[in-house]
């Protein structure tokens, strides 16, 4: 690699810079001295401000090195380091390993993203590495969604690769090469994702986010397994907020389906409940989890591989019971409708629904800037608009639709359910937080 070390770069936003001594006091005020936001950091939080002195003199002197990188994240608006990013250089193999971490208060507003693709692009472009990598702890599956957004791909999970006050942790490691970058790594044919065929793409995106610790794709342990057998559990349409009790029926030898519902956490509660569970979604990996806890405690589940756009393979009036989280935000518009039509076939009279939904809110935002500032045309159907499309693929976020109340709630009533309780639910992370994003019914085939 022909090294030229720690230069200025600049973004729509920020500056990448080296580091100055009196950048320690931004640093330890926005980032080194919040415990929260130095979690998944390799350092322990500071409680000086003379360790980020340390810290940053460390970054300093490392400048009279040409093979040394690190700056500092400033965010133009304050004018003042909001962060890291800072590199391990292995001249054998022309490879560039990145760090980085940001201040709590700059969270989901694509800052740390917007650093990363300016360093990828300096890395290839003017110092000719052939591969950088990140890693990130598979408990922040955050940071991983900024290695995807900015073109990385995830290439398997270390385990017990690091050790911080005595506890080992998982690394999950997400690289792009060379080639990749410059345009060698082919996107999907947009002209070739249509009406007919786009839950094909989806069915293998999600198989591999779920490869990569997708957060809906983490089985139940055993021990949540104990407990929901104990009568401690609990079930979740939507993120957050767990479906209240009294919207269940009595559990024990229900038929039960699980719509769109794999990855081995709500039917294995269902199971242990006393329920006779089956389980369709069309993403296989995601049907392994439930496979892997059925076989690990001992029960049986029906499994099927199947598309719920299309008719649903089981007989009219079959189930008591269908739970479906959220998942028709990966359907378009008049499949949500043939979706609600099968759920009242395959159930039998007074049979229930259980449904979480995305209300389309996030759809409106690329980025969360504060104000938030709306940046998409609504609905958001990227079959019928090819920008929206773009920005999918370019991001590996599957083909995604917002929906409406038409689509949600009249649908349900259209199909022929009665409706009896509704919650709204918020994001976790998508920094839209303060506001509702998700919608929970229950519906009764009369």
């Amino acid at each position: 690699m022909k090294h030229k070390g720690t230069v200025t770069l600049e973004t729509e936003r920020l500056i990448l810079r080296r580091f100055m001594l009196e950048d320690a006091e931004a640093m330890f005020r926005s980032l080194y001295s919040d415990a929260e936001a130095m979690r998944y950091l390799p350092w322990e939080t500071h409680t000086d401000i003379a360790e980020s002195v340390a810290l940053v003199d460390g970054y300093v002197k490392g400048y009279k090195n040409d093979a040394y990188y690190a700056w500092a994240i400033v965010l133009k608006a304050v004018n003042e380091p909001i962060g890291f990013i800072d590199t391990f250089v292995d001249d054998s193999i022309d490879a560039v390993k990145v760090d980085y971490g940001i201040g709590k208060a700059w969270w989901h507003q694509g800052y740390t993203g917007e650093a990363l693709s300016a360093l990828i692009q300096y890395f290839f472009e003017e110092v000719g590495a052939n591969r950088v990598y990140a890693t990130h702890d598979p408990r922040n599956p955050d940071s991983g969604a900024v290695m995807r957004k900015c073109g990385m791909t995830f290439e398997g999970t270390l385990r017990q690769a690091r050790k911080r006050k005595g506890e080992y942790s998982d690394r999950a490691e997400y690289a792009i090469l060379a080639g990749e970058y410059r345009g060698q790594k082919q996107l999907p044919d947009l002209a070739a994702i249509n009406c007919e065929n786009y839950t094909e793409h989806n069915s293998a995106v999600i198989d591999h986010w779920t490869d990569e610790n997708w957060i809906w794709g983490q089985e139940i342990t055993h021990e949540t397994y104990e407990a929901a057998k104990r009568g401690e559990w609990s079930i979740w349409l939507t993120p957050t907020k767990p479906v209240p009790r009294d919207w269940l029926p009595a559990l024990r030898g229900t038929k039960v389906l699980g719509l769109a519902c794999g990855g081995g956490q709500q039917m294995p509660i269902f199971t242990a409940l006393g329920a006779e569970c089956t389980v369709l979604d069309y993403s296989e990996k995601m049907l392994e989890k439930d496979r892997l806890v059925a076989e690990r405690e001992g029960y049986y589940i029906t499994v099927v591989r199947a598309d719920m756009t299309k008719r649903l393979p089981f007989e009219d009036g079959i189930f008591d019971l269908i739970f479906h989280p959220v998942s028709n935000c990966y359907i378009s518009p008049e499949d949500v409708h043939h979706v609600w039509r099968e759920c009242y076939r395959v159930l039998k009279s007074g049979g229930i629904l259980l449904a979480g939904m995305d209300n389309g809110f996030d759809f409106l935002f690329d980025t969360y800037d504060r104000p938030l500032t709306i940046q998409n045309t609504y609905p958001f159907n990227p079959l019928k608009n090819p920008e929206q499309m773009a920005k999918l693929m370019a991001e590996d976020d599957g083909i995604q639709f917002s929906h409406g109340i038409g689509e949600q709630i009249d649908g349900q009533l259209a199909a022929g359910f009665r409706l009896t309780n509704v919650f709204d639910d918020k994001y976790t992370s998508a920094g839209v937080d303060d506001y509702p994003g998700y919608w929970a019914t229950r519906a009764v085939k009369d």
